[in-house]
């Protein structure tokens, strides 16, 4: 049961206010429930309307208590990269039923990697079931965020485009900022030289051409750059119809089995999908099930491990009874372990229409590429499947204390303050950091956790007086000293280019130290040791201002006067020896529940944490 703030705002210590008693001038008592949400309203700005935004949409409506969101997404409606990448068989690359929040589990994934389109379906799905558009303003871009420590607050600055094209600024404040806004949605071209001297189309996948279909590169000669996801997903669907397709792979790919598929992007049957609708527990069981897979695997990212050679063994021959190719098999097959990249579900290609070349391009001329050999391959498409800039750096200034800009305290290697804060940046919570469990087991999981975080954050702020919370540097410096050891034990530290690490340096950069159950158990609740706090209002008089005059919410609700005595805290063995028997009394004719607290409707519960409030 929520509270009802109403008899907060109405509870008064019957005679503080007028007994009589001379005030300390230097300090005054608020009179306030201690904990109650009705201290301070807190106003939330998050960053983006993707996966992250939509779930602190669900989360501060179910969950929170006294505060204003806002969500502010740079393109016209919701879904962020699954808005935004919609290539030819664009898809997430963990399994369907992995993808998709844990209080909205959904009965209807098409098949078993969904498509852009499939998940943007859902997302747009779960915003219509629980009415969350209405946190949400779109064409909407973050230009800078400043903060203001007088005041506790961010000043965040926007552009904002009009129905009628015209383009203003906007400006808004808010005590907490939420960046959702991801790591891959800032696609990029690859620094090739002459890439634009190519006289034919050059095209992005993250920002494929809707008028770009199958009856415009039917009689094309195509050009794929790349060798991640986008390109091993973009391939087949264009390889049917394509004339041609030239293919430069600089190092090799493993094709792994995830959870059971075998390589193979199925569609669910409809007895399946219908028997995920007529069982709630079938679904639940379905999705652990892939869940579980996922992070068990967790012990094949150290190097050397059992884990990791018998996964390598058994992928190596399903890829050797798939690429009958011995050329084709030994440019596959890398040097380094799997998971040093992020390991791809995919079929393999060997078409007649395509042609596999293992080396990266050169050189762009006017009429085609340049590999690695030497050779121009003439081509009227160049398709660059090379991905985003993962640098984690933001786009616009984010100025927290001391005017330290974050982009510049990133410049050389992103160091955050455990994938969620950093230091200098005051009331500023990320989803996606540097030093996140992104290839380390579920994602979705994490995120959630990650949004229960930035619930208990803003209770705290809202209840104590809060000015600002900010990482310690002395921490954050001592917890990536330890990444940076623990990551010298895993697959990532081998030679492999990847978005995990940092270009200039190699250092990983991205992954968290540990499994992603890990990484929750970590977060599930706030270590505020690790925090600078300033406070402000009465808190500035006093840090220990928000105790008020002595009253909790509890005895404000009049729901139990003695909670610390409970029945399920009594021990079965006391019980059994002392021949006490549980349940209603019979030798009172009026008999009640065994606590008070069982007249009572439970609060809801949060998906990670168990918190109540």
């Amino acid at each position: 049961m929520v509270a009802d703030l109403r008899r907060h705002t109405a509870w008064r210590t019957q005679g503080y206010e007028d007994n009589g008693v001379e005030r300390d001038p230097a300090y005054t008592i608020p009179d306030i429930v201690y904990g109650s949400p009705t201290v301070r309203k807190v106003r939330l700005l998050s960053i983006g309307a993707g996966v992250s935004g939509i779930l602190n949409a669900y989360l501060f409506q179910k969950f929170g208590q006294n505060v204003e969101l806002k969500i502010y997404e740079k393109n016209h409606d919701i879904g962020g990269t699954w808005l935004e990448n919609r290539y030819p068989g664009c898809a997430n690359d963990v399994p369907s039923h992995a993808y998709a929040y844990a209080f909205a589990l959904n009965p209807d994934w098409p098949r078993w990697f969904s498509h852009s389109e499939d998940i943007w379906k859902y997302l747009d799905r779960v915003c219509g079931v629980f009415d969350l558009r209405k946190y949400m303003v779109f064409n909407t871009e973050i230009v800078g965020c400043f903060w203001q420590h007088e005041e506790g607050e961010w000043l965040v600055k926007m552009k904002q485009t009009r129905s009628d094209g015209s383009v203003v600024e906007v400006e808004d404040r808010c005590n907490l900022l939420l960046n959702g806004s991801g790591v891959l949605n800032h696609w990029k071209w690859p620094e090739i030289p002459g890439l634009f001297d190519f006289k034919g189309k050059i095209i992005h996948t993250a920002s494929w051409p809707q008028e770009y279909q199958a009856e415009q590169w039917a009689e094309e000669r195509v050009a794929i750059i790349g060798s991640g996801a986008s390109a091993i997903q973009v391939l087949p669907s264009m390889q049917p119809t394509a004339k041609h397709i030239d293919t430069f792979i600089r190092s090799g790919t493993w094709f792994v089995d995830l959870a059971g598929n075998k390589q193979n992007n199925r569609p669910f049957t409809d007895s399946e999908r219908k028997a995920f609708h007529n069982s709630a527990d079938h679904l639940l069981s379905h999705a652990k099930y892939i869940e579980d897979k996922i992070n068990s695997s967790w012990g094949m990212f150290f190097r050397n491990s059992d884990k990791q050679r018998e996964k390598q063994e058994e992928v190596k021959a399903a890829m050797a009874a798939e690429i009958a190719d011995e050329r084709l098999l030994r440019g596959f097959l890398p040097k380094w372990s799997i998971g040093c990249r992020r390991p791809t579900p995919g079929d393999p290609y060997m078409r007649e229409n395509v042609s596999v070349h293992f080396t990266g391009v050169t050189k762009v001329t006017e009429k085609g590429v340049i590999g690695g050999d030497g050779i121009e391959r003439e081509c009227d498409t160049i398709i660059c499947a090379t991905g985003f800039d993962v640098s984690h750096r933001p786009r616009f200034p984010i100025v927290g204390l001391n005017g330290v800009d974050l982009r510049e305290k990133w410049a050389t290697i992103s160091e955050s303050y455990i994938g969620i804060g950093c230091p200098d940046i005051p009331n500023y919570i990320m989803y996606i950091g540097p030093t996140w469990p992104v290839s380390n087991g579920s994602v979705i999981g994490p995120l959630q956790v990650v949004g229960e975080y930035a619930l208990q954050v803003t209770r705290k702020i809202q209840t104590e007086y809060i000015r600002s919370l900010t990482p310690k540097q002395t921490v954050t410096d001592a917890f990536n000293k330890h990444v940076h050891e623990w990551s010298r034990h895993t697959v990532w530290s081998e030679d492999c280019h990847s978005w995990y690490k940092h270009n200039a340096t190699g250092r990983v950069t991205a992954i968290w130290p540990g499994s992603s159950l890990h990484y929750m158990a970590l977060i599930r609740s706030p270590r505020y040791e690790d925090y600078d706090i300033t406070h402000l209002g009465p808190g500035a008089q006093n840090m220990w201002a928000h105790l008020g005059m002595g009253v909790n919410d509890e005895v404000v609700e009049g729901r139990d006067w003695s909670p610390y005595l409970r029945s399920d805290a009594m021990d079965p063995a006391w019980l059994a020896a002392a021949k006490i028997s549980k349940g209603m009394s019979e030798t009172n004719g009026d008999a009640k529940p065994e606590t008070a607290l069982e007249q009572e409707s439970p609060k809801p519960k949060m998906m990670g944490t168990g918190m109540l409030d």
